[in-house]
């Protein structure tokens, strides 16, 4: 990743200076579906916010729940789809359907798995609705469902601020979950945190790179590893194109990463990965996770 790049992805996750790189929201614009939210950066339709399948019953629309909420088939500033296909096309790679696109999960709460979907993250509501102006975005409020489909184990709000740059889409994540029982319990199992799904011609297996901060290389070296950013970028349509995913520095620590070479970023603030001890939250107890995620093209 060149240097320019690198020094956009410090100012806008840092917060240091102010740079003519920064545009803000300038051009962001969002449509409500009754699935979710369609995301614009001027024309270019950069990606899509689905809570929801929308399901025609007769004549009168309704919704049904999916797995969880999640951020799918993102695109550059001038139009490069980066992520993978969702729903996956012929040709796609067709392993790990619940790699959407962009997500934010954990793999054990209470003994569920919702990273494979095996527990429901439902889509409660909008806390803020999606709008333009000092801080471009929306927040939405989701529910950790028990096996029951009815209890709720954890209440999840998150943030998705849209801030446009020189290069790219940076999307702030600020994501606080609140235990709802007496006695929530947190695995640190390595499939946990926000992740983010390459398309099928970026992935290393393809000749794209996968990088982080501290000069190493690949999911074999990066993975479980502690690190500030990962970045999986390549050569698509004649443009240098990725996604960085960054932790923020309010975080207090750094956190630890399942990368793979397939196309898979990451980062999970429950490590280190699979040995770290369990964390408990009693009712009403809170953990607040903040993350970048920068989508450039170069």
């Amino acid at each position: 990743m060149e240097n320019r790049i690198v020094r956009i992805l410090l100012v806008l996750i840092l917060g240091l200076v102010n740079s003519s790189c920064l545009v803000g929201g300038e051009g962001v614009s969002f449509e409500r579906r009754l699935d979710g939210v369609d995301i614009y950066v001027g024309d270019v339709h950069v990606a899509e916010y689905v809570h929801s399948e929308a399901v025609k019953a007769a004549s009168s629309p309704t919704h049904s729940v999916v797995g969880r909420p999640f951020i799918s088939n993102v695109h550059t500033l001038d139009g490069i789809q980066v992520t993978r296909n969702y729903p996956v096309k012929k040709g796609d790679q067709s392993d790990h359907p619940h790699h959407q696109g962009i997500f934010h999960t954990f793999s054990q709460v209470n003994g569920i798995d919702y990273w494979h979907m095996r527990g429901i993250t439902k889509h409660v509501r909008f806390v803020r609705e999606p709008q333009v102006g000092t801080r471009t975005g929306f927040v939405v409020e989701n529910a950790y469902l028990a096996q029951d489909k009815k209890t709720v184990l954890l209440k999840e709000v998150i943030s998705y601020e849209f801030v446009v740059a020189e290069r790219g889409l940076l999307i702030v994540v600020d994501a606080v979950i609140e235990a709802k029982q007496e006695e929530v319990v947190l695995g640190s199992k390595e499939e946990g945190g926000l992740a983010v799904r390459m398309s099928s011609d970026l992935r290393v297996e393809s000749g794209a790179t996968m990088t982080d901060d501290k000069g190493r290389s690949g999911g074999g070296e990066i993975w479980g590893k502690a690190a500030v950013w990962v970045d999986n970028s390549g050569m698509k349509n004649g443009r240098w194109v990725g996604i960085t995913v960054m932790t923020h520095p309010d975080n207090g620590r750094l956190y630890h990463w399942h990368a793979r070479d397939y196309g898979l970023l990451t980062t999970n603030p429950l490590g280190p990965l699979n040995i770290a001890p369990d964390r408990v939250l009693g009712q009403g107890e809170s953990m607040r996770f903040k993350y970048g995620v920068m989508i450039h093209s170069s």
